[in-house]
């Protein structure tokens, strides 16, 4: 009989942890079901935003002080460029517009009979480079004759 009360050491340890597992789930219930652990709690998560807050502005405070850009200077480079990028695009379409007024104003000064001579009146190429081509024709017929 002094056997069967005798317990081996691991379901010794088994017992006092369940043991022990219980007072302590008894112990936390206890203290949840109080209104002050409600109190705590929500002291505890504005300390910990407040602390959160304060080493951000620190830390941007550091940046600013070894000037380097911190997070409020890119997010306001971030707005500047978001606004120059809207300006440009607006001369963009500006410049688009006043290319497409050029175009039909050419096409109505055309002479109906067809597109007239890209040549400029000196001789130039027809790409619109200066060039020597009245030049060298002379020179040519005069060395035939």
């Amino acid at each position: 009989m002094a056997d069967a009360q005798r317990s081996t050491p691991s379901e010794e340890v088994r017992r006092l942890f369940e043991e022990s597992e219980t007072r302590t789930g008894k112990a936390f219930e206890e203290v949840v079901s109080r209104g002050s652990f409600g109190e705590l709690l929500a002291r505890m998560t504005e300390n910990a935003v407040a602390l959160t807050k304060i080493s951000t502005d620190v830390f941007d405070l550091t940046l600013r002080n070894m000037r380097l850009a911190g997070r409020q200077d890119v997010v306001k480079l971030s707005r500047q460029l978001s606004r120059t990028e809207d300006k440009l695009e607006l001369v963009l379409q500006h410049i688009e517009e006043l290319e497409d007024e050029l175009r039909s104003a050419r096409e109505e000064a055309e002479p109906r009979g067809g597109r007239r001579n890209n040549r400029s009146r000196r001789g130039g190429s027809t790409n619109g480079a200066p060039g020597n081509g009245g030049r060298r024709r002379a020179a040519s017929a005069q060395e035939e004759q």
